[in-house]
């Protein structure tokens, strides 16, 4: 297996990503020079289109590093049109249960484990390595479910045994506004569902994933201790804001 979120995923092991909300390349080369696992662009929250995801796309496949993107929404056109753009990994938003875990894999895989439409794209350099990508794809792209709802949590279990559901990905502040308690995530319903969501992904050997906005070197630990494998490392924006403000801190601003 080529790539290597997916076999991190399947092993459990440590994996490290970068966010990225700013729609350019130079910052996919940043991030993936830096060392980073794999990169993923957000293009549910950041203001990215398709033709700028793929040549960030192209950035990232010039390091040792996997091309991810967060999709807006779990629709089988945004699936199939980022798959062809080169994407490597999946974060399949706000899926609440196994139905829609199932319809997002099916709409990832080629026939016959899925519906997935065959044709050139940039995934197989525009047909020149097409016959080799349609018989790899299907074991080599990483698919991850975003648990970021109440019903996800009380669904986990149906979830976490969807054949093809390589790894979960929490969303704490979605998760917590379906609970009515937005943003309080010390409350004791948000813990309970996260011990929940954790101690799922150990008894069904899942990994567990998190976003960690503004990382340290006490809130990763803390990550990892908890038993999370696969993991964000702030944005990035935030780390353009937190760079520009220390700066200024520095020189008495």
């Amino acid at each position: 297996m080529k790539n290597k979120l997916r076999r991190a995923l399947l092993a459990r092991e440590l994996s490290l990503g970068g966010w990225m909300q700013i729609g350019h390349p130079a910052c996919a080369e940043i991030f993936a020079r830096a060392g980073f696992d794999w990169v993923c662009v957000d293009l549910e929250h950041g203001a990215i289109d398709l033709e700028t995801t793929a040549h960030i796309f192209r950035t990232i496949d010039g390091f040792d590093c996997v091309p991810v993107a967060r999709l807006p929404l779990n629709d089988p056109v945004w699936i199939h049109r980022v798959l062809d753009a080169g994407a490597r990994g999946l974060i399949v938003p706000m899926v609440k249960t196994a139905a829609e875990a199932e319809a997002a894999i099916r709409e990832s895989k080629y026939p016959p484990r899925g519906v997935r439409g065959y044709g050139y794209s940039r995934a197989n350099m525009h047909g020149m390595d097409f016959a080799e990508y349609i018989v790899s794809a299907n074991e080599e792209i990483a698919m991850v479910m975003q648990i970021e709802h109440k019903d996800a949590i009380a669904n986990i279990d149906a979830i976490l045994e969807v054949p093809g559901v390589d790894g979960v990905f929490i969303g704490p502040l979605d998760l917590s506004g379906s609970m009515g308690i937005t943003g309080q995530l010390d409350h004791p319903q948000m813990v309970a569902a996260l011990d929940r969501y954790r101690a799922a992904c150990k008894s069904h050997k899942v990994s567990a994933g998190t976003h960690i906005v503004r990382p340290n070197e006490q809130n990763i630990r803390r990550a990892i201790d908890e038993g999370y494998t696969l993991i964000a490392l702030g944005l990035d924006n935030v780390f353009l804001d937190e760079g520009s403000r220390a700066s200024l801190k520095a020189a008495g601003r």
